[in-house]
C-alpha cells in the first residue's frame, strides 16, 4: 500500500469519516496516481465513492479541502454487487480501500485482481474502445462532409485516443489522463510500432510544440474557463432543464477547482519538458467541457446541438466572433482553415491506423498480455 503525504491523509481522515455518516455510501476506495505510486505533488486525489442510491451513470465531483484537490468518482453499488462495467476496471484494480460497509468492494477488487489481465477481460475493454474510435472517425468523416473543418480534424486525432488504449493494454500499461502520451510512446517501442505513435503526434499537432506553445494555450484555456463559467452562471435556470450528465458536469467544470488542477498538472509537465504531454492534457478535458457547454448554449439559443458540428456551433452564425470559439481554437491548437487535403488524409490515415490495430488486437493481447497464474 502507497503512503500518502500527510498532508493528504489527515485531509482524507476527515472526508471519510464524513462520508461514511451518509446512509447511501457504502464504500470508498483509492484508485489513480496516488494508488499506483506515480503521483506528483499537483497530482489530484482520486476516490471511487460506491453509493447505493439508484442511478444509472458515473459523476465525478470535485471538492478542494485544504488546498488538495479531490475528485469524488460516484458509481451505483449495482456496478460493484453486480456486472462490473469495463470502463471502471482499471479503477477496482488499482485501487487502495478506505471504507467498506458490506464487503462488496473488497471482493469485487479481489475478482477484478485475478480477472483484470485475463485476455478474456482485456478482450472487452479493447472492444469498447474500438467502437469509442468508430464513434469519433464517424464524426469526423461527417464533420468533413458537412463544411466544418475544424471539428473533422480535432475528431479524427481524438478519434485515435481509443485505439492507442489498445497498445496501452497489450503493454500492460496503465491508462492515464496525465501520462498519455508517454504511456503509448512506451506502448509503441515495446511492441515495435513507432510510426503509429508518429502518425498520431502529427496529426494531433504534438510533434513539434513547444513549451511556449503550450502556455499560450493555457493563457487561452483560463480565458475559456472564464467565458464558459459566465455565460453558465448566468442561465443556471436553463442548466436544471438538461440532463443530469451535462447538469453534473458542467458543475464539475465550473469550479475554480478544475481550473486550478488543470493548470498545476499541466505547467508541471512543462516543467518536465513534456510539452505534448501537456497539450493532450489540457485537449481532451477541454472538449469534454465544451461538448457540455454547447449544450447548455443551444438549450438557451433554442437550436439543437450535434457533436459533429461542435467547433462550427462554438462559431454560430454570428457576425462577431465569440471569444469563446476564439479560446477554443487556441486551446485545441486548431488551424483556421485546414485544407480539404489536409483533411482527407488525416481522416484516411487514422481509418488505415484503426483498421490495422482491429486487425491485429486479438494478436497482440494473446502474444503480449500474461494472464496472473
Amino acid at each position: 500500500m502507497v503512503k500518502l503525504p500527510k498532508r493528504i491523509s489527515g485531509v482524507l481522515d476527515t472526508l471519510i469519516k464524513d462520508l461514511r455518516s451518509r446512509e447511501s455510501i457504502s464504500g470508498v476506495g483509492l484508485f489513480g496516481s496516488w494508488s499506483r505510486g506515480d503521483a506528483v505533488i499537483s497530482s489530484d486525489v482520486d476516490l471511487l465513492i460506491v453509493d447505493r442510491r439508484e442511478f444509472e451513470y458515473e459523476y465525478v465531483e470535485r471538492l478542494e479541502l485544504d488546498d488538495v484537490l479531490i475528485d469524488l468518482d460516484y458509481v451505483p453499488e449495482k456496478w460493484i454487487a453486480k456486472e462490473v462495467p469495463p470502463e471502471i476496471d482499471q479503477k477496482l484494480y488499482e485501487m487502495q480501500i478506505l471504507y467498506d460497509r458490506n464487503w462488496i468492494l473488497a471482493n469485487t477488487r479481489e475478482w477484478m485482481r485475478k480477472t483484470y489481465w485475463k485476455h478474456e477481460r482485456v478482450d472487452i475493454r479493447t472492444e469498447n474502445y474500438l467502437i469509442e474510435a468508430d464513434t469519433y472517425l464517424s464524426r469526423a468523416a461527417s464533420a468533413r462532409h458537412r463544411g466544418d473543418p475544424q471539428s473533422a480534424i480535432l475528431y479524427t486525432w481524438v478519434g485515435l485516443d481509443p485505439i492507442l488504449k489498445i497498445l496501452i493494454e497489450a503493454s500492460m500499461l496503465p491508462v492515464s489522463n496525465s501520462h498519455f502520451v508517454e504511456a503509448v510512446s512506451e506502448a509503441a517501442r515495446r511492441l515495435g510500432m513507432s510510426d503509429i505513435f508518429d502518425d498520431y503526434l502529427e496529426m494531433a499537432g504534438f510533434s513539434s510544440l513547444t513549451v511556449d506553445e503550450v502556455e499560450g494555450r493555457l493563457e487561452a484555456l483560463e480565458g475559456l474557463w472564464r467565458e464558459a463559467v459566465a455565460f453558465i452562471g448566468g442561465h443556471s435556470a436553463t442548466l436544471e432543464t438538461l440532463h443530469i450528465k451535462v447538469r453534473n458536469a458542467l458543475k464539475y467544470y465550473g469550479k475554480p477547482g478544475f481550473l486550478k488542477g488543470m493548470l498545476l498538472r499541466s505547467r508541471a509537465l512543462l516543467d518536465s519538458e513534456m510539452p505534448a504531454e501537456a497539450a493532450h492534457y489540457i485537449s481532451r478535458a477541454s472538449i469534454e467541457f465544451l461538448e457540455n457547454y454547447m449544450w447548455l448554449r443551444a438549450a438557451v439559443e433554442g437550436t439543437r446541438f450535434d457533436y459533429t458540428m461542435l467547433i462550427k456551433a462554438l462559431r454560430g452564425g454570428k457576425d462577431v466572433v465569440p471569444k469563446v470559439y476564439e479560446y477554443s481554437v487556441k486551446v485545441l491548437g486548431l488551424e483556421e482553415h485546414p485544407s480539404e487535403e489536409k483533411i482527407d488524409d488525416s481522416i484516411a490515415k487514422a481509418r488505415e491506423i484503426a483498421l490495422n490495430l482491429r486487425r491485429r488486437r486479438k494478436t497482440l493481447i494473446r502474444e503480449n498480455v500474461k494472464p496472473p497464474a
